[in-house]
Protein backbone atom coordinates (compact mmCIF):
# COMPACT_ATOMS: atom_id res chain seq x y z
CA UNK A 1 0.00 0.00 0.00
CA UNK A 2 3.00 1.99 -0.30
CA UNK A 3 1.98 5.71 -1.30
CA UNK A 4 -1.80 4.99 -1.03
CA UNK A 5 -3.66 7.30 0.97
CA UNK A 6 -7.06 6.75 3.68
CA UNK A 7 -9.15 9.16 4.87
CA UNK A 8 -11.29 8.46 7.82
CA UNK A 9 -13.82 9.97 9.40
CA UNK A 10 -15.17 10.12 13.00
CA UNK A 11 -17.93 11.61 14.92
CA UNK A 12 -16.26 11.29 17.87
CA UNK A 13 -12.40 11.58 19.01
CA UNK A 14 -12.18 7.59 20.27
CA UNK A 15 -14.48 5.95 17.34
CA UNK A 16 -12.00 5.26 14.56
CA UNK A 17 -9.64 3.29 16.95
CA UNK A 18 -12.28 0.83 18.48
CA UNK A 19 -14.02 1.06 15.22
CA UNK A 20 -11.15 0.54 12.42
CA UNK A 21 -8.01 0.86 14.08
CA UNK A 22 -6.40 -2.49 13.73
CA UNK A 23 -7.33 -2.40 9.98
CA UNK A 24 -5.45 1.37 9.90
CA UNK A 25 -2.58 0.09 11.82
CA UNK A 26 -2.36 -3.13 9.38
CA UNK A 27 -2.11 -0.86 6.01
CA UNK A 28 -0.03 1.95 8.08
CA UNK A 29 2.62 -1.14 8.64
CA UNK A 30 2.00 -1.49 4.56
CA UNK A 31 3.02 2.10 3.85
CA UNK A 32 -0.24 3.41 3.56
CA UNK A 33 -0.22 7.75 4.65
CA UNK A 34 -3.67 7.77 6.52
CA UNK A 35 -5.79 11.31 7.63
CA UNK A 36 -8.34 10.86 10.45
CA UNK A 37 -11.10 13.66 10.03
CA UNK A 38 -13.12 14.04 13.93
CA UNK A 39 -16.32 15.90 13.92
CA UNK A 40 -16.39 16.38 17.40
CA UNK A 41 -14.13 16.46 20.26
CA UNK A 42 -16.48 14.20 22.43
CA UNK A 43 -16.96 17.33 24.93
CA UNK A 44 -20.81 16.18 25.49
CA UNK A 45 -19.31 12.57 26.77
CA UNK A 46 -20.07 11.41 30.16
CA UNK A 47 -16.35 10.76 30.97
CA UNK A 48 -13.49 12.84 30.04
CA UNK A 49 -13.26 16.45 29.19
CA UNK A 50 -12.85 18.14 25.56
CA UNK A 51 -8.87 18.95 26.25
CA UNK A 52 -8.28 15.37 27.42
CA UNK A 53 -10.00 13.87 24.81
CA UNK A 54 -7.96 15.57 22.21
CA UNK A 55 -4.75 14.75 23.32
CA UNK A 56 -5.93 11.04 23.66
CA UNK A 57 -6.79 11.15 20.04
CA UNK A 58 -3.70 13.09 19.43
CA UNK A 59 -1.79 10.00 20.66
CA UNK A 60 -3.53 7.77 19.47
CA UNK A 61 -2.93 9.14 15.79
CA UNK A 62 0.82 9.55 16.84
CA UNK A 63 0.91 5.60 17.58
CA UNK A 64 -1.08 5.00 14.22
CA UNK A 65 1.53 7.78 12.49
CA UNK A 66 -1.41 9.21 10.86
CA UNK A 67 -2.28 13.09 10.80
CA UNK A 68 -5.24 14.19 12.65
CA UNK A 69 -7.45 16.57 11.53
CA UNK A 70 -10.40 18.38 13.87
CA UNK A 71 -13.32 19.68 11.90
CA UNK A 72 -15.13 22.73 12.78
CA UNK A 73 -18.62 21.62 13.53
CA UNK A 74 -21.25 22.33 15.95
CA UNK A 75 -19.68 19.46 18.15
CA UNK A 76 -20.98 16.43 19.96
CA UNK A 77 -24.41 15.41 19.77
CA UNK A 78 -25.04 18.42 17.78
CA UNK A 79 -24.09 16.93 14.24
CA UNK A 80 -26.56 16.66 11.41
CA UNK A 81 -25.93 15.79 8.15
CA UNK A 82 -26.81 19.11 6.13
CA UNK A 83 -25.04 20.75 3.33
CA UNK A 84 -22.86 22.62 5.36
CA UNK A 85 -21.37 19.71 6.84
CA UNK A 86 -21.66 17.54 3.72
CA UNK A 87 -19.37 20.70 1.78
CA UNK A 88 -16.80 20.72 4.58
CA UNK A 89 -16.42 17.01 4.62
CA UNK A 90 -15.81 16.92 0.84
CA UNK A 91 -13.58 19.94 0.71
CA UNK A 92 -11.56 17.44 2.75
CA UNK A 93 -11.70 15.14 0.35
CA UNK A 94 -10.80 17.18 -2.69
CA UNK A 95 -7.80 18.52 -0.11
CA UNK A 96 -6.37 15.18 0.71
CA UNK A 97 -7.57 13.41 -1.96
CA UNK A 98 -7.66 9.38 -0.80
CA UNK A 99 -7.72 6.31 -2.24
CA UNK A 100 -9.81 5.17 0.41
CA UNK A 101 -12.46 6.82 2.49
CA UNK A 102 -13.92 5.47 5.63
CA UNK A 103 -16.83 6.43 7.42
CA UNK A 104 -18.84 4.63 9.87
CA UNK A 105 -21.43 2.34 9.26
CA UNK A 106 -25.03 4.51 9.90
CA UNK A 107 -27.62 1.82 11.48
CA UNK A 108 -30.46 3.56 13.84
CA UNK A 109 -29.37 1.67 16.98
CA UNK A 110 -26.84 3.58 17.84
CA UNK A 111 -25.35 7.18 18.93
CA UNK A 112 -26.98 9.67 16.51
CA UNK A 113 -23.63 11.27 15.58
CA UNK A 114 -22.48 7.90 14.56
CA UNK A 115 -25.47 7.76 11.43
CA UNK A 116 -25.00 11.17 10.56
CA UNK A 117 -21.78 10.79 10.21
CA UNK A 118 -22.26 7.85 7.55
CA UNK A 119 -25.10 9.81 5.66
CA UNK A 120 -22.68 13.09 5.51
CA UNK A 121 -19.89 11.40 4.60
CA UNK A 122 -21.69 9.06 1.47
CA UNK A 123 -23.34 12.47 0.51
CA UNK A 124 -19.56 13.97 0.76
CA UNK A 125 -17.76 11.18 -1.01
CA UNK A 126 -20.25 11.74 -4.23
CA UNK A 127 -20.39 15.72 -4.10
CA UNK A 128 -16.32 15.52 -4.27
CA UNK A 129 -16.50 14.03 -7.54
CA UNK A 130 -18.96 16.08 -9.10
CA UNK A 131 -17.17 19.06 -11.33
CA UNK A 132 -19.44 21.84 -10.68
CA UNK A 133 -20.93 21.17 -7.61
CA UNK A 134 -21.40 24.61 -5.35
CA UNK A 135 -18.90 25.96 -2.54
CA UNK A 136 -16.49 23.61 -3.94
CA UNK A 137 -15.16 25.80 -6.51
CA UNK A 138 -11.81 26.27 -5.13
CA UNK A 139 -10.37 22.91 -5.11
CA UNK A 140 -9.98 20.24 -7.47
CA UNK A 141 -12.80 17.34 -7.86
CA UNK A 142 -11.39 13.86 -6.88
CA UNK A 143 -12.99 10.67 -7.27
CA UNK A 144 -11.83 7.86 -4.17
CA UNK A 145 -11.83 4.40 -5.30
CA UNK A 146 -13.80 3.32 -2.91
CA UNK A 147 -15.72 4.19 0.43
CA UNK A 148 -15.98 1.53 2.97
CA UNK A 149 -17.59 1.68 6.45
CA UNK A 150 -17.11 0.46 9.58
CA UNK A 151 -18.64 -0.88 12.59
CA UNK A 152 -18.11 1.17 16.19
CA UNK A 153 -21.23 -0.65 17.93
CA UNK A 154 -20.46 -4.03 18.27
CA UNK A 155 -23.78 -5.62 18.62
CA UNK A 156 -24.90 -4.36 15.59
CA UNK A 157 -23.71 -4.80 11.95
CA UNK A 158 -24.04 -2.75 8.84
CA UNK A 159 -27.09 -1.41 7.38
CA UNK A 160 -28.97 -2.40 4.38
CA UNK A 161 -27.24 -2.37 1.48
CA UNK A 162 -23.96 -2.82 2.38
CA UNK A 163 -21.70 -5.73 0.99
CA UNK A 164 -19.58 -7.16 4.17
CA UNK A 165 -15.79 -7.63 3.89
CA UNK A 166 -14.01 -9.69 7.08
CA UNK A 167 -10.37 -7.93 7.65
CA UNK A 168 -7.98 -10.42 9.21
CA UNK A 169 -6.39 -7.87 11.70
CA UNK A 170 -4.55 -10.96 13.71
CA UNK A 171 -1.11 -9.71 13.52
CA UNK A 172 -1.89 -6.14 15.22
CA UNK A 173 -4.26 -7.08 18.33
CA UNK A 174 -1.29 -6.24 20.52
CA UNK A 175 -1.04 -2.88 18.99
CA UNK A 176 -4.82 -2.33 18.57
CA UNK A 177 -4.65 -2.67 22.34
CA UNK A 178 -2.31 -0.42 23.23
CA UNK A 179 -4.27 1.72 20.80
CA UNK A 180 -7.48 1.78 22.02
CA UNK A 181 -6.54 2.59 25.29
CA UNK A 182 -4.65 5.47 24.28
CA UNK A 183 -8.28 6.51 24.86
CA UNK A 184 -8.14 6.28 28.86
CA UNK A 185 -10.98 8.37 29.60
CA UNK A 186 -13.21 6.05 27.89
CA UNK A 187 -11.60 2.58 28.71
CA UNK A 188 -10.95 2.92 32.94
CA UNK A 189 -14.23 2.47 33.75
CA UNK A 190 -15.97 0.43 30.60
CA UNK A 191 -15.00 -2.08 28.97
CA UNK A 192 -14.78 -0.90 25.47
CA UNK A 193 -11.87 -2.65 25.01
CA UNK A 194 -12.70 -6.24 25.69
CA UNK A 195 -16.20 -5.75 23.85
CA UNK A 196 -14.11 -5.02 20.51
CA UNK A 197 -11.95 -7.57 21.01
CA UNK A 198 -15.12 -10.01 21.92
CA UNK A 199 -16.15 -9.33 18.40
CA UNK A 200 -12.67 -9.72 16.27
CA UNK A 201 -12.27 -12.89 18.18
CA UNK A 202 -15.86 -14.18 16.88
CA UNK A 203 -15.44 -12.98 13.21
CA UNK A 204 -12.01 -14.27 13.31
CA UNK A 205 -14.02 -17.38 13.88
CA UNK A 206 -15.81 -16.99 10.78
CA UNK A 207 -13.09 -16.63 8.53
CA UNK A 208 -10.94 -19.22 9.87
CA UNK A 209 -8.27 -16.69 11.67
CA UNK A 210 -7.35 -15.23 15.02
CA UNK A 211 -9.32 -11.94 14.64
CA UNK A 212 -10.78 -10.26 12.06
CA UNK A 213 -13.07 -6.76 11.72
CA UNK A 214 -15.59 -6.25 9.75
CA UNK A 215 -15.89 -3.58 6.92
CA UNK A 216 -18.57 -2.61 4.23
CA UNK A 217 -18.78 -1.47 0.55
CA UNK A 218 -21.56 0.18 -0.86
CA UNK A 219 -21.02 -2.29 -3.50
CA UNK A 220 -19.82 -5.69 -4.94
CA UNK A 221 -15.76 -5.39 -5.49
CA UNK A 222 -14.11 -6.25 -8.59
CA UNK A 223 -11.46 -8.67 -8.62
CA UNK A 224 -8.54 -8.08 -10.98
CA UNK A 225 -8.24 -12.18 -11.77
CA UNK A 226 -9.30 -15.24 -9.79
CA UNK A 227 -6.03 -15.65 -8.98
CA UNK A 228 -6.18 -12.19 -7.25
CA UNK A 229 -9.45 -14.07 -5.13
CA UNK A 230 -7.42 -17.43 -4.92
CA UNK A 231 -4.84 -14.83 -2.63
CA UNK A 232 -7.39 -13.44 -1.00
CA UNK A 233 -8.68 -16.30 0.44
CA UNK A 234 -7.62 -17.16 3.86
CA UNK A 235 -8.39 -20.50 5.79
CA UNK A 236 -11.38 -22.08 6.72
CA UNK A 237 -12.50 -24.44 9.85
Amino acid sequence: MTGSRILVFGAHPDDIEFGCGAVLLEAAARGAKIDLVVLSRGEAGTHGTRSIREKEALKAAEMMGAVLHFASTPGDTRLQADLDIKLLAAIEIRRLKPDLVFAPTGHLNQHPDHRETSLLVRDANRLARYGKTPGLENWEPHASRALLFYDISSEYSGMDGLVPILVDISSQVGKWIDLMKCHESQTESLEYVDLQLSRARALGVQAGVNSALRLYSEGPLLWSSIETVLSSCGPRL
